[in-house]
C-alpha cells in the first residue's frame, strides 16, 4: 500500500507543477512541457488512486 501512496504524491505534485507552467509561463515551449506534465500526472494519479482508495 505504501508505493500507492507514494505514486499518489508524486501525481499530485508533478499535476501541480505542470498545471503552474501552462498557465502562467509565456513561452511556448515551458507551456506545451506544463501540458505534457498534466498528462503524466493523470496516468500516474490513476495508477495509484486505482489500486488505492483512501
Amino acid at each position: 500500500m505504501r508505493k500507492y501512496k507514494i505514486a499518489a504524491l508524486v501525481g499530485i505534485i508533478v499535476m501541480g507543477t505542470g498545471s503552474f507552467m501552462a498557465c502562467l509561463c509565456t513561452a511556448k515551449a515551458p507551456v506545451m512541457i506544463g501540458n505534457v506534465l498534466l498528462i503524466i500526472s493523470l496516468f500516474i494519479m490513476t495508477y495509484a488512486f486505482s489500486s488505492w482508495q483512501p
